[in-house]
């Protein structure tokens, strides 16, 4: 009966009241912010996982051109070169899964439940990449000086095919 007497109490004076509203508004707002942290750390750790695998990616495919670029530099009569390679596509990543199967007890499998497996530094958390695939070349183009003779152009030209594994005719070379 006293707690019956004591809720009574509390609901007949307003400031009570009030304050009470008050605090359990201040706990859900805290209950709220905690949540939307917890729930967008995972989101933002798989994002940066991938933004970090693209980013690779870039780094290779423009290592790639300055490699070009060191490489006919040092070829005789040839300077000042800039390299452009087209991919038609950004190349894919394939990730490690962690893989869940529930099995019943006919031994039939009623659902796989499939993860992202992730290896973690220093609290960075880094999907675990089973395969780069490499853009896919199109095309590139060449622009130097000293390759205003048609020879040292077709010669380029079938290099660097070659090299990208692409048709000769898909390089262009032009004198700077």
């Amino acid at each position: 009966m006293k707690y019956l007497e004591t809720l009574k109490n509390i609901s007949k004076d307003n400031k009570k009241k009030r304050e009470n509203l008050v605090f359990i508004l201040v706990l859900l707002v805290i209950l709220l912010i905690s949540i939307n942290y917890i729930f967008n750390s995972d989101n933002n750790t798989k994002e940066n996982s991938v933004e970090g695998n693209i980013q690779e990616q870039v780094d290779i495919t423009k290592d790639m051109e300055l490699k070009i670029e060191e490489i006919l530099s040092q070829i005789s009569g040839i300077s000042d070169v800039s390299v452009i390679i087209n991919y038609s596509n950004d190349g894919n990543t394939s990730v490690v899964y962690d893989t869940k199967e529930t099995v019943n007890d006919s031994g039939v499998v009623t659902s796989v439940e499939k993860n992202v497996a992730y290896n973690e530094n220093d609290g960075d958390k880094n999907a675990i990449v089973q395969m780069y695939n490499t853009p896919t070349v199109e095309g590139a183009i060449v622009v130097a000086r000293g390759v205003s003779n048609t020879d040292i152009k077709q010669r380029l030209s079938v290099a660097l095919g070659n090299l990208l594994g692409i048709a000769s005719y898909k390089v262009q070379i032009f004198e700077k």
